[in-house]
């Protein structure tokens, strides 16, 4: 019946169930020897000393193979590792310790006092119950440990003529049924938890990408793709404080289209769109790295934030931006200073000497651009601060 079987899952969930498969592996293998031991203890005066030292001997044996596969995997068990390869081989290792487990069965003798009797059987419920948790998270690994020394058990008990014996292996058979079907739910459960956690992370990663998408949205300009002057604003400030803290000089240029009005009506509103987005790239094309930043601050009107610059150097920046635009060769009819589309700039270079004071920058640089275009516009003024 399908209900008396685990449902297939998705790679990752499987990925995952064999990694908690192995989680336990070390504590499972030692306390395996250490109940090992205490078993060949308990028997030593009643059972054959050999068969009890060989098999102590095979029990070791296979507890230090499956510690060492358990080292081994834990050293990929980060990464993309064959899943059905590390499944299978720890479903065989569990497999050969329940029969090797189940060898210890055949020890029993009828005659045994009944203390000793008891203690077998607790000793095989005990393995059962413990191996519940360490193996159902890939169900099969289960029943492949259990069933070996139930099966075992079973054999030497049906072969019993006393009297009790039937209705303890009723009982055992019992125990064994109930016990796979608690696996069974367990491990159904297990797998619901994890496909609900995989399903979480994979709704806090969109939700965390679509905050990113929309906080870029919210500093990015539409138009122009380069930041607005809200972003503009806040990464002054910082700039601001970074180099008053560095005493370190930082630059601005404010860069306006000249006669832009004029462009559009000339030409249209969507030729001027097309035009405020190749001066952007122009103005992104001159940047040095990613520190240096482009934003729209309004209208035709561009800032260049230049960290770490000074003013020959600014000027210079200026200079290839005012020759970059008219190189574009974009034709202006509407303008009174070139036949093409030209810029105006103004430039400010100061070295901070008060915190929280970004805005004698913008008023220094709008001060340069205004000067600028008072002069005739189509060329670049650099003015010093006030308060220098």
């Amino acid at each position: 019946m399908p209900n008396l079987f685990p449902e297939n899952t998705t790679d990752t969930i499987k990925r995952e169930q064999v990694r908690l498969l192995y989680h336990q592996g070390v504590t499972v293998q030692l306390m395996g020897v250490v109940t090992a031991l205490v078993s060949v203890a308990v028997f030593w005066t009643i059972a054959d000393h050999i068969y009890l030292l060989v098999w102590l001997g095979v029990m070791v044996s296979v507890s230090l193979v499956r510690l060492a596969t358990g080292t081994g995997f834990a050293r990929i068990a980060e990464g993309d590792f064959p899943v059905r390869l590390w499944a299978n081989a720890y479903i065989a290792g569990t497999f050969v310790s329940g029969v090797v487990w189940g060898a210890l069965s055949f020890l029993y003798d009828p005659a045994w006092p009944v203390a000793y009797q008891v203690i077998l059987f607790v000793i095989y419920t005990g393995l059962i119950a413990g191996a519940f948790n360490t193996n159902s998270s890939v169900f099969i690994a289960f029943p492949a440990f259990y069933l070996p020394p139930v099966i075992c058990l079973l054999i030497v008990m049906l072969q019993q003529h006393s009297s009790g014996f039937p209705e303890l292996t009723m009982l055992f058979l019992i125990y064994t049924v109930v016990m796979y079907v608690s696996s069974l739910k367990y491990h159904r459960r297990l797998t619901l938890a994890l496909q609900l956690r995989f399903e979480n992370e994979q709704l806090a990663d969109q939700l965390s990408q679509s905050n990113e998408k929309l906080l870029r949205l919210a500093e990015i300009d539409a138009l122009t793709e380069v930041c607005n002057r809200r972003s503009m604003d806040e990464f002054l400030k910082q700039t601001w404080h970074e180099h008053y803290r560095l005493k370190q000089a930082l630059s601005l240029l404010f860069i306006d289209i000249d006669f832009f009005k004029e462009y559009n009506d000339t030409y249209g509103h969507g030729e001027g769109d097309r035009s405020l987005v190749r001066v952007a790239k122009t103005l992104q094309s001159n940047l040095r790295s990613k520190t240096d930043r482009v934003a729209r601050y309004g209208g035709e009107e561009f800032a260049v934030i230049l960290p770490r610059t000074d003013q020959k150097e600014a000027m210079h920046i200026a200079d290839r931006i005012h020759a970059d635009v008219r190189a574009m060769k974009i034709p202006h009819r509407g303008s009174v200073v070139s036949e093409y589309l030209s810029v105006s700039i103004g430039v400010s270079t100061i070295i901070p000497e008060a915190d929280g004071n970004a805005h004698l920058m913008l008023d220094t640089a709008d001060r340069a651009l205004y000067e600028a275009k008072r002069g005739g516009r189509n060329r670049i003024v650099y003015a010093a601060p006030r308060e220098a």
